[in-house]
Formats: structure tokens, C-alpha cells, sequence
């Protein structure tokens, strides 16, 4: 499991992101909504190619106006064994790479929306 990255954001803030996020995967047809517990769990499979699945476990947790965001992947199809055998195990590494790739791009997102609430708040 990738370590929870913290957010300087509300968690209705990086849960909207997320979800119209999952939701551009799932209208392009490269994404699969499998359980939602909402602002809290979402699991995603994401179809990388033929034979070659992610699953995406993301977990939300509020902390006041901050929040934890955590993704734990799950590759699955015959092309990933296989590549895994290829590479003697340490197949999942890049995959985990992409995933924190992906939470701090959540994490960019969510933070410069909040700066930019707060600026239209002071501008008031």
C-alpha cells in the first residue's frame, strides 16, 4: 500500500476532484466504478491495455481542513503476470510510482482550488 499523502484541502474539495476524475475514465470507457462509500472509499478498475487491469483503492480521511488520501493498487490479467515473471517480481514498483504520481497531481489540484477559494474570499 502507498503511504496516505496529506492535503491541504477540504475533503469535499479533493473528493470532487477524485470523483470527476473517475468519472472522465468511466465515460471514456477506459474505467470501471465498482464501489463508492462517498467523501470515503472509492474502487476504481482502470483497463490498461489487453489483459491488463489496475485496480485503485482510494481511502479519504477528513482531518478538519486538511485530509489523508491513499491509494492501494492491485494489478490483475494474464499480461501483468506475465510481466511480473519478466521482471523476477518487481513488477508492481512502476505501478505504485504512477499511483503517488497520481495523488500528488489530486494533491496540486486540490491545493491551488483551495488557494484560489480563499483569494475570492479575501477579495470580498
Amino acid at each position: 500500500m502507498i503511504e496516505p499523502i496529506e492535503i491541504s484541502a477540504s475533503a469535499e474539495q479533493v473528493w470532487a476532484l477524485l470523483r470527476e476524475e473517475a468519472e472522465s475514465g468511466i465515460v471514456a470507457g477506459h474505467a470501471i466504478l465498482l464501489t463508492e462509500a462517498r467523501r470515503r472509499e472509492l474502487l476504481l478498475e482502470v483497463r490498461m491495455g489487453v489483459g491488463f487491469r489496475v485496480q485503485h483503492a482510494y481511502r479519504l480521511e477528513a482531518r478538519g481542513e486538511h485530509c489523508l488520501i491513499s491509494d492501494r493498487v492491485r494489478p490483475i490479467g494474464w499480461r501483468w503476470r506475465l510481466s511480473n515473471i519478466f521482471l523476477f517480481g518487481r513488477g508492481l514498483r512502476p505501478i505504485e510510482v504512477a499511483a503517488v504520481e497520481g495523488l500528488l497531481n489530486l494533491k496540486a489540484a486540490a491545493e491551488g482550488q483551495a488557494r484560489e477559494d480563499l483569494t475570492d474570499l479575501d477579495d470580498r
